[in-house]
């Protein structure tokens, strides 16, 4: 097992530091070094407070692992915020998102907690993350009406589409935290094509196993409500905090923003790129939002596309981080 574990911990590290080289070259060495001299000494804390949403997280994640259980136990906070910052890298360089960093840390947990309890505290983390991401969304429909009074006919079904999206995601996040729903996941991909007798050959001879990390998902809700709301509270709170950094970017361009403003910018350009999730990345997708958002606001769109680049310059300093954070041993 730890053989195996070494070789996925191996294949990650290689394959994200491919991927961190094409970024460099797609955003350009030159972009990224005129960025770091015209924004000066604001990169400081610019890349510092991804710290404290990084914390966030992992207290977060600290939380959903702590049941009181020995092996929870030893699983300390030090070794998670190491998993929770390569995951976070992982899942930015390779394709549909969570197909990287998800696998990566149930590995590193597995060998401490057993493939189960990994595997259902793992999904309840991204299932916390994501529910924050759509609360936050459905947060700046209301600024949008404030800030931006007449809408277009587009924005304005948009706006109808994510209200809608995140009511009937809730609503399914909510039936997964009550009743679990990896067996149900499992036994409805039976159906694909292709690989649909395999699934259900595997669902067959690992239903007991399914059922029971679906137990421990429904766990946390059913019987440690203070643990749920706290873990959801944090991953809230880094959302909403990751703002500062719109308003860092800004005021160091003589450009500043409000709070209000800088929440509505962060809203709008990270729906665009989840809706792209399938691009590593998200090149393109989130200079294209950050242009939407700021011509929204009748600020000008080359602040945007700047914006997004310095987003850029702080998101390779953190891949850098994570991968090479990868390769730290346990203890």
């Amino acid at each position: 097992m730890v053989k195996k574990t070494k070789i996925a911990q191996n294949l990650f590290f290689l394959l994200g530091a491919l991927a961190l080289v094409i970024m460099i070259y797609k955003t350009g060495f030159g972009n990224i070094l005129s960025n770091i001299t015209q924004i000066g000494w604001w990169f400081a804390p610019i890349i510092g407070l991804w710290i404290i949403v990084y914390l966030a997280n992992t207290y977060s994640f600290y939380v959903i692992v702590n049941d009181g259980s020995p092996e929870a136990k030893s699983v300390g906070f030090l070794r998670l915020f190491k998993v929770v910052i390569s995951g976070f890298a992982i899942n930015y360089i390779t394709p549909f998102g969570l197909m990287g960093g998800e696998p990566y840390k149930i590995i590193e947990l597995k060998g401490t907690l057993g493939i189960q309890k990994a595997t259902s505290t793992v999904l309840l983390s991204t299932m916390m993350h994501l529910v924050a991401h759509f609360i936050f969304w459905m947060v700046s429909i209301p600024l949008l009406l404030f800030f931006v009074p007449v809408l277009s006919g587009l924005m304005e079904w948009l706006m109808i589409l994510v209200s809608v999206t995140s009511v009937l995601f809730l609503f399914w996040a909510f039936r997964v935290y009550t009743r679990g729903g990896v067996s149900r996941a499992v036994w409805m991909a039976g159906n694909l094509p292709f690989v649909g007798r395999r699934v259900r050959v595997f669902h067959r001879q690992n239903q007991e196993k399914l059922s029971q990390m679906d137990g421990l998902i429904a766990d946390l809700y059913r019987n440690r409500k203070k643990d749920f709301v706290l873990s959801l509270a944090l991953e809230l709170f880094s959302r909403f905090f990751i703002c500062v950094e719109i308003m860092l970017i800004m005021q160091a361009i003589g450009r500043p923003v409000s709070s209000g403003q800088s929440v509505l910018i962060e809203s709008i350009q990270s729906l665009i790129s989840n809706l792209f999730f399938f691009m590593p990345m998200q090149m393109g997708a989130r200079e294209g939002g950050f242009v939407l958002v700021y011509g929204i606001l009748s600020i000008p769109v080359a602040f945007g596309v700047f914006t997004s680049l310095c987003k850029r310059i702080r998101e390779l300093f953190w891949t850098l981080a994570g991968l090479l954070l990868i390769k730290v041993k346990r203890g």
